[in-house]
């Protein structure tokens, strides 16, 4: 994302929204009107270098905003003389409203950080760097892209890309951080890549890669949970969960393949140890789930969260190996 992203991104909202922004109209929005609304909206904020270029609105500029909005948002907007600037056809996508929507809580995020705000939010996961509206464009149009990373432990063993070919294959969100999938031109070798400061620049080229491949990212993570693809066999994996805590798995499943198996005979039964603290010995407060997926690292770490909340019943290699890693963090504490 870049500063003439986000002059373009509110350029598009202004002109598909004008009323919400105090413009009496509802499907004109005159130049100067453009321009005050621009102008409105980097002074909201006091980062006036990230917002500067919000104020870089002359008409040329504009019109040349208008054509790279319809050639990476899809959207044409089109000016009718004596009227204003309009939308004359298209929609954005859903993949372009959920960066747009991270766009607003990266300035939420930076305005409560400002100054004593009743919002508090977190650290947004858009990297400001990186022109993520770009690569979206790129991975549809199947065009060229370079790479220069540099890579930690977990990624890669500390391995050093620089200025690689990649056809851009995929975007995924994952514990506030944005993950590129990218295929080398080179090795033929899907990639991860972590758009924190491990990137040290992505080029886009408006040039088509020789013998692209398909990726379909729903079937690529299917099994898997996170980033990481990689793992032993695809298990059925059933595991217990204390009643209180399967509300919340209920809610918010632990993966899209989980199933319920069974509810706890009682859903809200708290018991107490002598010494305080829930005690969990009592059958009656488990349920369980099951989920198809491949045991890998992202997975022992997420089934970690639920601490003595969960017990993994089956299968017995999933349970032996969750098993090793419980007893060498014990071991820590001996």
């Amino acid at each position: 994302m870049s500063p003439e992203f986000l002059r373009r991104y509110y350029i598009l909202k202004i002109v598909s929204n004008p009323v919400s922004f105090g413009i009496d109209n509802d499907t004109y929005v005159k130049l100067k009107e453009l321009q005050n609304k621009l102008e409105d909206k980097q002074l909201e904020f006091k980062d006036n270098t990230f917002l500067k270029k919000l104020s870089s609105h002359n008409k040329k500029t504009i019109k040349r905003d208008l054509k790279i909005i319809y050639d990476e948002f899809g959207v044409e907007i089109k000016l009718k003389r004596n009227y204003g600037y309009y939308v004359n056809q298209g929609e954005v996508s859903e993949d372009v409203k959920s960066i747009f929507s991270r766009v607003e809580l990266l300035l939420i995020s930076r305005k409560s950080a400002e100054i004593n705000s009743c919002i508090s939010s977190e650290d947004s996961s858009l990297n400001t760097n990186i022109d993520t509206l770009g690569l979206i464009n790129a991975i549809e149009k199947k065009y060229v892209i370079h790479v220069s990373y540099s890579g930690w432990y977990d990624d890669n063993e500390f391995e050093e890309i620089e200025k690689k070919p990649f056809q851009p294959l995929y975007l995924k969100e994952k514990d506030k951080a944005w993950y590129l999938l990218a295929n080398s031109t080179e090795t033929n070798e899907i990639k991860t890549f972590c758009s924190d400061d491990r990137i040290k620049e992505i080029k886009i080229f408006k040039k088509e890669v020789e013998n692209p491949i398909s990726f379909d990212g729903e079937a690529y993570f299917k099994n898997s949970i996170g980033i990481l693809n990689e793992g032993k066999a695809v298990e059925k994996i059933k595991i217990k969960v204390v009643n209180h805590h399967l509300k919340y798995l209920l809610v918010k499943p632990l993966h899209k393949s989980q199933k319920l198996i069974a509810l706890a005979k009682d859903m809200d039964l708290f018991e107490f140890k002598e010494q305080g603290g829930l005690s969990y010995e009592n059958p009656d407060v488990w349920g369980e789930i099951e989920v198809t997926l491949k045991l890998n690292y992202e997975l022992i770490m997420e089934l970690l969260k639920y601490n003595q909340w969960i017990k993994i019943v089956s299968p017995p290699s999933v349970v032996k190996d969750f098993k090793e890693h419980l007893d060498l963090i014990v071991n820590y504490y001996q």
